[in-house]
């Protein structure tokens, strides 16, 4: 005949199972677990955390102050090495930092391709300037300019940002004289000013994103002069950079 569950015996299953419920977790602080096939899902706006013996964050994924998910990996002491965040309007991006948490790379968030680190592209001129201890800098006679002629030329092997911006000379280096300016990619003109006088400073920054991804693509500076006198180009950079 079975044994008739009375409540005593109930009662006493239940304070059982307390007990061993206790058990276990008491010592899940100190015990090793394995994830199988299937893996491991956090729901609900759950988040996954480690800290350090000093109880300092190290590791942290789940949702931020807003609701975004993040993740953020940090250092003994607490200074980033990788993280993502959100911008104010919402675009999500990711960032890896030295210990000063100085940016060593992160991806743009505006546009799409890179943001750090800047990348330089080498120009080579296509023109000569006759000797002369007058300038510093390389210069064209006006007369050579009638018509758009290209100066410098270069190729960027991977364009990996979508702006880029240049530092030069340009402009009146002698006479009077008016020059417009083109910076070309694989021929077509992402950027222009015209210079008057002589300039020393930065142009762009310029949109190159529609090329991004592409590789060896060609890139030049053009001008076309009129007046008199000769036009100073000489540029410094050509740099790959993020969306302003």
């Amino acid at each position: 005949m079975a044994p008739n569950n009375q409540p005593q015996d109930t009662a006493s299953k239940v304070i059982e199972l307390e007990r061993l419920i206790k058990q276990v977790r008491d010592r899940v602080g100190n015990v090793s677990a394995f994830v199988g096939q299937g893996g491991l899902t956090i729901g609900d706006n759950g988040a996954l955390r480690m800290v350090d013996d000093a109880g300092v964050e190290i590791l942290y994924l789940g949702p931020d102050a807003q609701g975004n998910q993040v993740l953020r990996i940090k250092r003994d002491g607490g200074s980033y090495v990788l993280y993502t965040a959100f911008t104010s309007n919402g675009n999500q991006y990711w960032r890896m930092t030295d210990r000063f948490n100085r940016e060593l790379f992160s991806d743009d968030a505006t546009t799409g391709g890179m943001a750090r680190p800047y990348l330089p592209v080498q120009l080579f001129a296509k023109f000569s300037m006759a000797a002369s201890s007058l300038y510093s800098y390389m210069n064209v006679a006006v007369s050579s300019l009638a018509a758009e002629t290209t100066l410098w030329e270069g190729r960027i092997g991977l364009v990996s940002h979508p702006y880029f911006s240049l530092s030069g000379i340009w402009g009146t280096a002698s006479g009077t004289n008016s020059t417009i300016f083109r910076a070309r990619v694989n021929g077509t003109e992402a950027g222009t000013w015209t210079s008057t006088t002589l300039e020393n400073n930065m142009k762009g920054p310029f949109y190159a994103g529609t090329w991004l991804g592409l590789q060896e693509v060609p890139v030049t500076i053009t001008a076309i002069a009129t007046g008199s006198g000769a036009v100073a180009c000489q540029p410094f950079n050509w740099t790959q950079r993020q969306s302003p």
